[in-house]
């Protein structure tokens, strides 16, 4: 593997304009070691995880560049991308079934306002019978 772990991470220290003893306190470590950790082709992730976290820099992404881990993130993002663009299409299925349903609740809601209506007025009509009636009968 040609990533050099240990340059790549002393670049980033430098360019922060951090001391041995600084940068050593971030990563709890003495600053003793820190020339050791730049010599380092590789390192455990656990320390690789606590350098990038205190220089706020993703260090593993240094190695998607190379083979097989590139081939390996790009079969992933690939994959998401399929799954994004399934995704995509559900939501615009479930969007066109909300659009359809609320049609449907608008047109329920005037048909239930008609109906209401209806009913109205066929009382007020049974009312106007009665009174009628009540009429013909007292004659």
């Amino acid at each position: 593997m040609s990533v050099h772990i240990g340059s790549i991470i002393q670049v980033e220290v430098e360019r922060k304009r951090l001391t041995y003893k600084e940068f050593g306190a971030l990563i709890h470590k003495n600053e003793k070691t820190i020339p050791d950790i730049y010599d380092r082709e590789s390192m455990s992730t656990e320390l690789l995880m606590t350098i990038s976290e205190a220089l706020k820099i993703d260090f593993f992404n240094f190695y998607y560049v190379e083979e097989p881990l590139k081939s390996l993130r790009n079969d992933q993002v690939a994959q998401l991308n399929f799954e994004v663009d399934i995704f995509k299409e559900q939501i615009q299925k479930l969007t066109e079934q909300v659009k359809l349903l609320q049609t449907e609740l608008s047109l329920t809601k005037d048909l239930n306002q008609a109906q209401k209506e209806i009913i109205s007025y066929a009382k007020a009509q049974i009312e106007d019978y009665k009174q009628k009636l009540a009429s013909i009968s007292r004659c």
